[in-house]
């Protein structure tokens, strides 16, 4: 006795199969780390989008912050490491900026609309 197999199990392979070519490689995955190293930590993120307005010095941006210069210093070693932020040394003061790469830009980009759909969200309440 033969037993066909349904029409839905092979929907079903050939879904998972274009599910399964949607997957980053290793590769891919390889240079996501820096967003999701910024995205994934609250410090990080607030230091990306405080330089998406210009550069600062570590001072500045630990005042920004409301944070010490050292715990300023040490995220902003991870944001170097990762290629996010370039450091400029002025005799004593290092200045930092944001890098222009395409993944720093669009994590700006990201940041830019998360704080527009909050302050939209603010605005709606006040109404």
């Amino acid at each position: 006795m033969v037993v066909e197999q349904p029409a839905r199990a092979r929907v079903t392979s050939l879904r998972v199969r274009n599910a399964r070519e949607a997957l980053l490689d290793a590769s891919a995955n390889l240079l996501l780390r820096s967003v999701r190293d910024i995205i994934c930590e609250p410090t990080r993120t607030q230091i990306v989008r405080v330089l998406s307005r210009g550069p600062l010095s570590v001072g500045e941006l630990a005042a920004t912050l409301g944070r010490s210069k050292s715990a300023t210093s040490q995220h902003l070693r991870v944001l170097r490491d990762a290629d996010v932020v370039f450091a400029r040394r002025r005799g004593r003061i290092v200045t930092y900026s944001l890098g222009s790469t395409p993944l720093v830009a669009a994590t700006v980009e990201v940041l830019d609309r998360a704080a527009n759909a909050s302050g939209e969200a603010v605005s709606a309440s006040v109404d």
